[in-house]
């Protein structure tokens, strides 16, 4: 039981640790909001193109995958189930992470579906290298 509970713990902590790391490196590529430091995290959503947000849309794509690929590997059973929760709580965070921060409506309303079906989808993906054999 506290290896499943570890499991989702550390893929939430690996997926935001992705995001946090994605909008620091995107920010570099963009010149507007290239010298706005990071602690004031408001301003760059402020001032960053629409470009900015289309490449980070990828990241936030990536994180729950991310995620739940590292839970359902360590999760003992029930992986994909795992992975969904892992997705769940991921989906709070960041809507209350978009209810703090002034982001685009369009960024928005693309993002927030997301963290479900990725999240299934690198469950399905341990399960599915497990069944093959790949890993243990």
């Amino acid at each position: 039981m506290y290896q499943n509970i570890f499991s989702v713990f550390i893929g939430i902590i690996i997926s935001i640790l992705e995001i946090f790391y994605a909008i620091k490196f995107i920010k570099k590529w963009f010149i507007e909001i290239e010298f706005i430091p990071l602690i004031k995290l408001k301003y760059i959503f402020n001032e960053a193109p629409n470009k900015f947000f289309l490449i980070l849309i990828l990241f936030y794509a990536f994180s729950p995958i991310l995620g739940g690929i590292v839970t359902a590997f360590f999760a003992k059973n029930a992986k994909k189930a795992h992975a969904i929760l892992t997705g769940i709580i991921l989906f709070f965070i960041i809507l209350f992470h978009l209810l703090f921060y002034r982001y685009p409506l369009w960024f928005k309303i693309i993002i927030l579906p997301l963290f479900f079906p990725f999240s299934y989808l690198g469950g399905k993906f341990i399960e599915f290298l497990q069944r093959k054999k790949w890993i243990n």
